[in-house]
């Protein structure tokens, strides 16, 4: 009875995590954004408890509503994580020659967690709103990735970072436009999920969309 139980319980576990490692987290289901919603969602966004991403993103909408300057961890009456996301800039891959480019989002963290993955989708600005280019770019953190330490990041000091380096957009011609993305930010600690919004101040760059 007791093997029974344990493997019952190994493999409730090991659901859990499989679950986790392979569903999406999508960046944001509007295909078009304005310029006031991307600015106030600028900026680093702690991590928030849901038991679905649309609980998450209704909670993170209301925080961005009540508090369009940021978004802190005293601005709702909600459980909040240990961890931080914090939007990059687009840029372009000196390593490709300039001919491909993305963003570099990071997860960091006060205290150990058992996962994190990011998910990435590029905007460029097309008139008045941003549009949607691309797929989303998921990347799940590995073992290696969660393993505690000290890491420096923005001046302070983290157990845990993990950063998104997975996405090369090829650019179509070097016309410069403006660029950003949005990333949804989806956490494990201590059995609860928690999610996290953000999107990259925009950019200038010589890359032209698809």
């Amino acid at each position: 009875m007791k093997l029974l139980k344990s493997l019952m319980a190994s493999a409730a576990m090991a659901t859990m995590l499989v679950s986790f490692a392979v569903t999406p987290a999508a960046a944001s289901n509007q295909s078009e954004v304005t310029d006031e919603k991307l600015t106030s969602m600028q900026g680093a966004s702690p991590y928030v408890e849901a038991d679905t991403e649309e609980e998450a993103m209704k909670k993170l909408d209301k925080i961005e509503q009540e508090n369009p300057g940021g978004i802190s961890v005293q601005a709702a009456s909600v459980r909040f994580g240990p961890c931080v996301l914090y939007p990059e800039s687009f840029h372009t891959r000196k390593s490709s020659g300039h001919k491909h480019g993305g963003v570099k989002p990071v997860t960091v963290c006060t205290k150990k967690v058992t996962g994190i993955k990011m998910a990435s989708q590029l905007r460029y600005k097309n008139a008045l709103m941003w549009v949607k280019t691309g797929v989303q770019i998921p990347q799940t953190a590995t073992d290696k990735d969660l393993k505690p330490g000290k890491y420096r990041y923005k001046k302070k000091d983290w157990v845990v970072k993990f950063q998104q380096t997975n996405m090369e957009y090829k650019c179509k011609g070097t016309k410069s436009h403006k660029w950003s993305a949005s990333t949804i930010g989806r956490l494990r600690y201590q059995g609860r999920t928690l999610w996290a919004r953000v999107y990259a101040s925009p950019i200038s760059a010589e890359c032209g969309p698809h």
